[in-house]
């Protein structure tokens, strides 16, 4: 199946969220900060959907975000968050400026298929744009 990166401070929710994907056929790959997510995407240049708390504990959200949507090869990579602050200024924001989707934590078994599903299928359509947008300028 695909290649996931999840980015969560809370160790029991990334122990659950990497169990899920793996369930599910995913290879899942976890990370505990921002810092060590950009490591897992130095090292694992296949990741297709990146999941992550907002709330990171050395404050590297933004800074791992910006490093994604900087790279040319993860710039069309789904950013999905699973955060308690749904409602926040700040989360209105990451959504206006790249973040696919967002769910309230705890996520259900249900809801995180469904979170991971279309997650991949806005990274297929990117990819999608990302041919016809290549096949335009040729």
């Amino acid at each position: 199946m695909a290649q996931l990166l999840f980015v969560d401070p809370d160790l029991d929710s990334l122990t659950r969220h990497v169990g899920l994907a793996r369930q599910l056929g995913h290879e899942a790959i976890g990370a505990s900060t921002g810092m060590k997510a950009i490591e897992e995407l130095s090292r694992n240049p296949g990741i297709a959907l990146i999941v992550s708390e907002l709330d990171l504990p050395d404050g590297t959200f933004e800074q791992l975000f910006q490093s994604i949507r900087s790279s040319p090869h993860y710039q069309r990579v789904p950013f999905l968050l699973l955060t308690n602050e749904i409602h926040s200024t700040r989360l209105i924001r990451l959504i206006a400026h790249g973040v696919e989707n967002s769910a309230k934590k705890p996520i259900s078994e249900t809801d995180f298929r469904f979170l991971i599903a279309r997650g991949l299928k806005c990274r297929t359509n990117r990819q999608l744009a990302g041919v016809l947008e290549k096949s335009q300028v040729a």
